[in-house]
């Protein structure tokens, strides 16, 4: 069972309908998405853990200059983590059964598994999407 995260409960997704943009890394499975809200919002979202049945993943809100910088390895994606711009990062878990969010706590990473976080040192470099 995935440990419980301290932070505030959601009782839905923040951005409503959401849309895959882009897969920017993978490992057997997608493991770095960027998605998109109804509204135009973007994630940055990194796979975190899972258990049998619910996968957790994290979500960083942030701005298209946010963005640029750390795909382009201005900004390491854990300062960023550390350091987000709305002053949150989601925590949603999903069922695997279903695709179905259980739970979503609005929280910071000090309040996650720190072995489920990208290393301080870690960047990311690659190219901004074309979709933006």
């Amino acid at each position: 069972m995935l440990s419980a995260i301290k932070g505030t409960p959601l009782p839905n997704l923040p951005w409503g309908e959401i849309s895959y943009d882009e897969v920017l890394d993978h490992y057997e499975q997608a493991c770095i998405t960027l998605q998109r809200g109804q509204t135009g919002e973007l994630y940055l979202t990194w796979w975190s853990d899972a258990d049998d049945d619910v996968e957790r993943w994290v979500c960083l809100p942030l701005s298209k200059t946010r963005l640029r910088d750390i795909l382009s390895g201005k900004t390491a994606p854990r300062y960023a983590m550390d350091h987000p711009e709305n002053g949150y990062v989601l925590a949603v878990d999903i069922d695997l059964a279903t695709d179905v969010v259980v739970r979503t706590v609005k929280t910071t990473t000090a309040a996650l598994p720190q072995d489920a976080l990208p290393r301080p040192e870690a960047e990311l470099k690659m190219p901004m999407p074309a979709t933006l």
